[in-house]
């Protein structure tokens, strides 16, 4: 007999690719969220009563919380915590955005607590961060938790990110602040907990067993890219002929995302040479990016849909992140037919050399030959950009949801 299975964020990352995995074999019992667009529910409905203009600018923001492949009669929608960290961010406030978070996972889980009495199930596939609570109280009525460990483990970043602000502390704001020992002992209980821990790449699976999780319990699901966003044939992009080659990033302008070693090297590269456009939301102190912002295209934050056009339009995708779970937006370079540049801490984009270079030293000077070594070779990039072309069937988020099932299974 097939589980019955429970599915809880507070917020979305890939909640929705899991939720839909059981929902098409109808095992899904519900999806609990803090956030899936209802235009009758509040705070959507808000839209409702304001100017043409201001609604439809509301409405695209409320609709990068939405999935049309989710039936609604499957989410559970509670709590607030999720919006005043979301607007807290936005307000450049980050102080409040974590205190937010952690004050809003606790009140999540108990809310997921309280739906489980209410629509039992026989498994639980939580997030980290904001399962703990629930899994100290599922384990013992024997209800199976899967822990989705969504990023490496908060000890190993601390020791990667504490280096990276001794080389660049102009690039930290001044409310950064490493994970805490309180907030590591909950990562721990909670990975310790979890009958089995999902993760992205085997960068992040290292991360886990260096600092004590069991290497029995973990498993690798690769992520994938949205098909039905994506273009269903092969991008035509002019060939160089001595034109610029533009080069994208897309995620968080921080830090973690090696940021500071990527602009340093486009300070060395011409115009004429290479374009480099990134596309997400700044932060770094401005008075820092002001140094490079007349060699770089920023673009704040766009939705799900909109961002799809900034991956067609590049040449080569390049992600030199110091520390991650394993990137998305890897696989949507796939699915665009790019070229990738990417760390070897990014997760699963370059396979064998196929389709890019993975870079085993973040640095500036690294990252420099790294973008020379395409400029001065087309003919590579067009081969990396073939390989990615032909490797996007098996990086869809249907093969994903396919892996999760079969996890379930076992």
């Amino acid at each position: 007999m097939m589980p019955k299975v429970g599915v809880f964020h507070p917020g979305t990352q890939h909640s929705w690719q899991t939720a839909l995995a059981f929902q098409e074999t109808r095992q899904l019992e519900w999806l609990a969220t803090s956030v899936f667009y209802d235009p009758e529910r509040w705070p959507y409905r808000i839209e409702g009563f304001l100017p043409e203009s201001q609604s439809w600018s509301l409405h695209r923001e409320f609709i990068r919380r939405y999935s049309p492949a989710l039936d609604p009669e499957n989410i559970r929608q509670f709590g607030f915590w999720e919006w005043l960290e979301t607007g807290a961010r936005r307000l450049a406030v980050p102080q409040i955005a974590s205190w937010a978070n952690r004050r809003g996972n606790e009140s999540f889980g108990e809310m997921v607590k309280k739906l489980v009495e209410r629509e039992p199930v026989d498994l639980l596939w939580g997030y980290n961060t904001s399962s703990l609570e629930v899994f100290r109280w599922a384990r013992p009525r024997g209800i199976r938790c899967i822990l989705d460990q969504t990023i490496g483990h908060s000890a190993s970043m601390n020791r990667v990110m504490l280096a990276e602000q001794a080389r660049h502390p102009e690039f930290f704001l001044k409310s950064y602040r490493p994970f805490s020992a309180e907030a590591i002992a909950r990562q721990d209980e909670e990975l310790a907990l979890a009958d089995i821990v999902v993760v992205g790449s085997d960068f992040c699976a290292r991360t886990l067993i260096e600092n004590g999780c069991e290497a029995s319990k973990i498993r690798i699901i690769p992520y994938g890219y949205d098909d039905s966003l994506f273009p269903v044939e092969r991008p035509k992009r002019q060939k160089l002929n001595g034109r610029p080659v533009n080069f994208l990033f897309v995620g968080v302008i921080y830090p973690r995302k090696g940021i500071a070693p990527l602009l340093e090297a486009f300070e060395h590269i011409p115009a004429k040479e290479a374009t480099l456009t990134l596309v997400g939301r700044l932060e770094i102190p401005e008075r820092t990016f002001e140094r490079f912002a007349r060699r770089v295209n920023h673009v704040s934050s766009v939705s799900r849909q909109d961002v799809v056009k900034y991956f067609v339009d590049a040449d080569c995708f390049v992600f030199p992140s110091l520390f991650e779970g394993s990137a998305i937006v890897l696989h949507e370079a796939i699915a665009a037919g790019l070229g990738i540049i990417q760390s070897k801490y990014s997760g699963d984009g370059v396979r064998d050399g196929r389709n890019g270079e993975i870079l085993d030293e973040v640095s500036a000077n690294r990252l420099e030959a790294a973008l020379r070594s395409v400029i001065d070779n087309p003919d590579r990039l067009a081969s990396w950009q073939k390989a990615s072309w032909e490797m996007r069937a098996e990086r869809t988020w249907r093969r994903y949801r396919e892996h999760v099932r079969k996890l379930v299974e076992t």
